[in-house]
């Protein structure tokens, strides 16, 4: 209980700092210069909250040289498993190029945290609704084609058990629509820290991001490109198990 009032007290902390000394430069700034802004503070957040609950953040990268090498007008994409609430935090520090994500709809109407990730560029996705499932998706292909690289979960939720679910194939279309690269991400350690269903929060524990190597769409065969989903998630659930 400790944890969890300490990672709420410090991520409300830093949404009222960022709110009044970031948001009104931000409101009145051009919107690349805005969103640009508010990534790179909402960046922040991530250290932050890891920091109040004592996790020790470990990345680990696969070909360190080709993810420096990339381009954010590259249209970068990054995929991971979903473990637990921690798992933006822990993208947010640890991996280095600044990301927008697709969240669930609800988040949306969080205070001070919906307005970061509106300003941040990042995408509200209401599962309930189909019709506006694919606007929403196509508004993250057109920031992604923007220069803005946008962070999926294609589990679509949660893990209830802490393995690794199927990978929800439209998740791709972000990939395949902008013929981008996919940077494959595996978060391992979050489930431990606080597990769905649960409030309780632990201290100190240790978390690994695993960075893969990326994977060029336009460089695809069509036959590879329709078991995309099946090829990264193999690639997640293998560094899971070997980390």
């Amino acid at each position: 209980m400790l944890g969890l009032v300490l990672a709420l007290v410090s991520g409300l902390s830093f949404f009222i700092y960022m709110t009044l000394f970031y948001l009104p430069i931000i409101v009145f700034s051009g919107e690349e210069k805005s969103a640009r802004l508010a990534r790179r503070e909402f960046k922040k957040f991530g250290t932050w909250v890891l920091g109040s609950i004592g996790a020790k953040l470990e990345v680990i990268y696969e070909d360190k040289e080709a993810i420096e090498n990339l381009k954010a007008d590259d249209g970068i994409v990054v995929v991971g498993n979903h473990q637990s609430n921690m798992d933006i935090p822990v993208l947010l520090a640890g991996f280095p190029f600044v990301v927008g994500y697709v969240a669930k709809k609800e988040m949306e109407k969080w205070p001070f945290f919906g307005v970061w990730m509106k300003k941040s560029h990042c995408v509200f996705l209401d599962r309930s609704n189909p019709r506006e499932g694919i606007k929403s998706i196509k508004k993250a292909v057109e920031i992604i084609k923007a220069g803005y690289p946008i962070a999926i979960f294609p589990e679509g939720e949660r893990s209830q058990t802490g393995e690794i679910g199927e990978f929800k194939k439209g998740s791709f279309r972000l990939a395949t629509e902008t013929k981008g690269i996919i940077v494959p991400v595996t978060i391992k350690g979050t489930y431990e820290i606080q597990k769905r269903g649960s409030v309780k929060t632990k201290m100190g524990k240790n978390v690994k991001l695993i960075i893969s190597k990326p994977i060029y769409v336009k460089d695809m065969e069509t036959a590879e490109i329709k078991k995309l989903d099946k090829i990264v998630r193999d690639i997640v659930v293998e560094n899971f198990e070997k980390f």
